[in-house]
């Protein structure tokens, strides 16, 4: 994208604002909530090099579209079970993503699930990159709920994150069951720690009232 744009920057200084950029979004999604996109980190990462873009930059949207396209030409494996996981849950249950968003677009994010063959097991897909608010901010909770058509109380959010998952789901009246497969925090507020896929799928198909 800078040569395309006429700006070359040294490898190693272009790894020294990626690694900025990184750290600057962290700060959004952390300190200020907020759902940021791909443009909006590599608009701050041009700035740094006091480079201003039009807002219809093409150089932009191709670069976005190729951070978009990396994520389903070299995809994360699931984690262990997640894909039996969600598709048996969609057997008993109506599901949502309310996902925060990292460098690639929620649409993106679809055509992974797609690829995985899970997209089709949610009804609605939400991401805090379209929402302009990132989890606790109860916006991204309660635009799912609005696309279920069903009441806070009536729902279950499952997360891995205390700070935002289980704080922001209780917030908003939902129930709130922790999944500590990849990271464990210690004490929870959420009504369940799940520590697998297995274990999550068997809590929630026994849970009353689910």
């Amino acid at each position: 994208m800078l040569h395309r744009i006429g700006s070359e920057v040294p490898a190693d200084e272009f790894d020294r604002l990626y690694r900025a950029s990184a750290a600057e979004a962290d700060r959004w999604w952390r300190d200020e909530h907020r759902g940021y996109t791909t443009a909006d980190r590599i608009r701050w990462l041009l700035a740094q090099l006091a480079i201003e873009r039009p807002a219809s930059c093409e150089h932009i949207a191709r670069a976005v579209a190729e951070v978009d396209e990396s994520l389903t030409a070299l995809p994360p494996p699931l984690l262990p079970g997640a894909a039996e996981g969600i598709r048996s849950l969609a057997t008993r249950f109506r599901l949502a993503v309310v996902s925060d968003t990292g460098f690639a677009s929620g649409s993106a994010q679809d055509k992974l699930l797609a690829q995985d063959g899970l997209l089709d097991c949610f009804e609605a897909t939400v991401y805090s990159g379209d929402v302009g608010h990132a989890k606790p901010r109860p916006e991204p909770f309660q635009r799912a709920l609005d696309r279920l058509g069903v009441k806070p109380g009536e729902a279950v959010h499952v997360g891995d994150i205390e700070r935002t998952d289980v704080a922001g789901s209780l917030a908003v009246g939902m129930r709130a069951v922790r999944l500590d497969q990849v990271r464990h925090g210690g004490s929870s507020n959420a009504e369940y720690v799940a520590t697998s896929f297995g274990d999550l799928v068997k809590y929630l198909l026994g849970s009353q009232g689910a």
